[in-house]
């Protein structure tokens, strides 16, 4: 009697030598993820919602809330083509430029501060609400993309209105989509990702037109997300993470020849990979050539890269030498700022005048004169030529204030309080100072720029080119910096110090600037050459530099949300508020404040938690190599999918703690956006497994965050409101919802 093989669980096939998993997509699952009329009257009904809920009183407030200011300052730059700055690559700056550009804005309205007028003046007019449109357009793409992505995540019609009904009335998601920043674009691409991967999960034959279709909508969309925001390659290791799944189950299968394997392989990376980073190269691009002059971000970047811009011809003009008597600019190789001082004292410490690091533009008071240890009489040193060479003592008059640097040996200075530190400063003029020994550093050249074409720049002190440090003549200590701020007395800028034995890049310098009468304008001495600065050089630098401002985010803010807190919704984020501003005629009690919808925050926290430990337990039990698990394709689709979104939750929420800057609740709109996926996802399975129980779940949700959302109704669209109907919605102690306002 021929013994009959036991059946083997949906999904397997039994070949030659083992059971398989085929990556054959299931006739049940096909049927389950079509798309009905039902679901088309579904996604009417979530666009007419949409745009009910995201365009309602688009107009208010009609003045710059929040970051709206710092996009419309580098949309003024844009128009202006000067060079800036942004810790976040270009394309939605780009994107609104162009909008504003289309409605004709003439580039009048300066950005001076949150809660300035919009349409204050005729002639400075801004079209803030097409631009707040696009916003809330990618705010209803969004609604209605989470709707297919859980259709396509098997979930029924009805638990995916669910889902996407929650990003509809989620609190902070709203608020974002009504303003003029880079979050609604950057969820949009986000859900468009998601989206494209479910759709590629469904696809039986991957190089099929639909197939490869999905593949470009992936790449392209992933191209997009990290050119609005960097954090968009948290998505990128997402869908890595998911794709190396996919190519190791198609492995596996029996099916599938070696050969279209490694197609598949080749397909992906082609459109995986190289077609984001040609969108992302393409959007630099197109940046540098929108910013062909000088601006605000420009004094931060090497000379080099500033030898490109239209109007830096002086740096290939300025005498390469530098002699004593010289009026000089010192930068600062590790941070590219510019030695400076001003005429403000420490508030501790000796009380001296401050020496400090300062960015961006270039300022008179980062000039310094180069002078000898002896005293300069009348500006001798400015009536002959005689080179700075290594090894050479010299002293360095602020020229602004007329003041000299120098060390002062028993102080601390004021952020970096240790025994081998020693306050830096200005003090002393020229009448006064004579031999004192701790006005005088030795110049001590250690390398030089990447671009000299001889060893000079090892021996003579030569602007642009020479890698030098400054060691004090009297203590020995070594001059440096460091990404370390002065407080709000220091207006933020890098702390300047002494210290014996530091780490070498902290204490190396170069001159960018270099003038001496005698040498200016005649042409028998050699003058800065550069050479071609290529596009990948200037976009290493740019994104160098992008890294060294985003990591100096560190000053505490009172509206920062740290990583263990933001579940739980504990705080919001004052956006606006017209209490105190002179208002104009019939405009009412305006606030808004960023809050998360706390129904959908704790729901999507304790459903977290759950998914964890089944997915534990599930992922355990499918350790054991030699036993296959009988499971209903129902069953492993619910598996699937959330651990799909539990790891996009986690990919878009745990780095953060990891990070030494700052943080705000809009850092952790993706995690929320995926916790929502996986809340919808949960839904379904216990309606599948207790459908009394799923729904009971629906309607406590839905109730809870409609009520969460109609509560706080006014703080999202700025809306009028009463004193106390503002002091009974402050639920927690640390919500400071500004309740003066009314």
């Amino acid at each position: 009697m021929i013994e009959k093989p036991p059946s083997l669980p949906p999904g397997y096939k039994q070949g030659k030598w083992r059971s398989y998993l085929s990556t054959q997509i299931s006739p049940q699952l096909l049927q389950q993820t079509l798309i009905t009329s039902t679901d088309r009257f579904f996604i009417i009904l979530l666009t007419c919602l949409g745009f009910i809920i995201r365009l309602a009183k688009l107009w208010l407030p009609a003045r710059i809330v929040f970051d709206e200011v710092h996009i419309g300052t580098f949309l003024r730059f844009y128009f202006r083509g000067e060079f800036f700055i942004d810790v976040h690559p270009p394309l939605m700056k780009l994107i609104y430029f162009w909008i504003a550009l289309l409605f004709d804005w003439n580039g009048n309205m300066e950005f001076s501060k949150i809660g300035q007028l919009y349409h204050a003046d005729p002639d400075h007019e801004f079209p803030y609400v097409m631009l707040r449109l696009f916003s809330a357009s990618c705010g209803i793409l969004t609604v209605l993309l989470t709707y297919l992505i859980l259709r396509y995540s098997a979930c029924r019609s009805s638990v995916a209105f669910f889902g996407a009904g929650l990003v509809l009335i989620e609190n902070s998601l709203i608020t974002h989509s009504r303003l003029i920043l880079l979050d609604s674009p950057f969820l949009l691409c986000i859900a468009l990702v998601v989206f494209g991967m479910k759709r590629l999960q469904l696809q039986s034959n991957p190089f099929s037109i639909k197939g490869i279709k999905f593949l470009v909508v992936i790449g392209w969309a992933l191209g997009l997300l990290t050119s609005i925001k960097l954090v968009g390659l948290f998505t990128i290791a997402w869908c890595g993470i998911l794709t190396i799944q996919q190519i190791w189950r198609q492995l596996g299968d029996l099916d599938i020849k070696v050969s279209t394997w490694f197609g598949q392989i080749f397909a992906r990376l082609l459109c995986l990979v190289v077609l984001p980073i040609t969108i992302y190269l393409s959007i630099f691009m197109v940046h540098f050539e929108t910013l062909p002059f000088s601006g605000e971000g420009s004094g931060i970047m090497s000379p080099i890269f500033k030898s490109g811009l239209g109007d830096y011809e002086y740096l290939t003009n300025q005498p390469i030498d530098v002699s004593y008597g010289s009026t000089v600019t010192l930068k600062h190789l590790g941070t590219e700022a510019y030695l400076h001082s001003h005429n403000f004292t420490y508030w501790s410490g000796t009380g001296e005048q401050q020496v400090s690091l300062y960015e961006f533009m270039p300022d008179d008071n980062n000039e310094w004169i180069l002078e000898t240890r002896n005293k300069n009489r009348e500006g001798q040193l400015q009536k002959k030529f005689r080179p700075i060479k290594d090894g050479d003592t010299i002293r360095l008059f602020h020229k602004s204030t007329g003041k000299y640097l120098h060390v002062n040996n028993e102080v601390r200075p004021p952020m970096s309080d240790h025994d081998y530190t020693k306050e830096v400063s200005c003090n002393s003029n020229r009448e006064e100072l004579l031999g004192n020994i701790n006005y005088e550093f030795k110049v001590r050249i250690v390398s030089k720029t990447y671009y000299s074409d001889n060893e000079l720049p090892l021996r003579k002190l030569q602007a642009t080119r020479s890698i030098f440090q400054l060691i004090h003549a009297d203590s020995k200590c070594i001059l440096m910096s460091h990404p370390v701020r002065l407080p709000d007395w220091g207006f933020g800028q890098f702390e300047v110090l002494c210290v014996d034995e530091p780490t070498i890049p902290n204490t190396l310098w170069y001159i960018e600037e270099n003038h001496h009468p005698l040498i200016d304008d005649d042409k028998n001495y050699a003058r800065v050459k550069f050479p071609q600065y290529n596009f990948f050089r200037k976009l290493w630098e740019l994104h160098k530099t992008m890294f060294r401002i985003n990591s100096s985010f560190t000053t505490h803010h009172r509206y920062s949300s740290k990583p263990e807190t933001w579940p739980f919704v504990l705080r919001g984020i004052n956006y606006f508020s017209n209490e105190g501003m002179t208002k104009y005629i019939n405009e009412d009690p305006s606030h808004i404040y960023l809050l998360g919808n706390g129904a959908i925050y704790y729901t999507a926290n304790l459903i977290i938690l759950i998914t964890f430990i089944k997915l534990s337990f599930y992922m355990f039990k499918h350790l054991n190599p030699f036993t296959i698990p009988y499971e209903s394709l129902s069953i492993s689709s619910y598996y699937q999918n959330s651990f799909e979104y539990l790891l996009g939750w986690a990919f878009h929420y745990i780095p953060f703690f990891y990070m030494n800057r700052e943080l705000f609740l809009h850092h952790y709109l993706p995690a929320l956006f995926f916790s929502i996926l996986l809340t919808a996802q949960f839904i379904e399975y216990q309606l599948s497994k207790r459908r009394q129980w799923g729904i009971f779940l629906i309607i406590i949700i839905s109730i809870s965050a409609l009520y969460c959302f109609w509560s706080f109704m006014p703080i999202i669209y700025g809306l009028n409101w009463t004193k106390s109907q503002c002091n009974h919605a402050k639920w927690l102690s640390s919500w400071d919802i500004d309740c003066m306002t009314y």
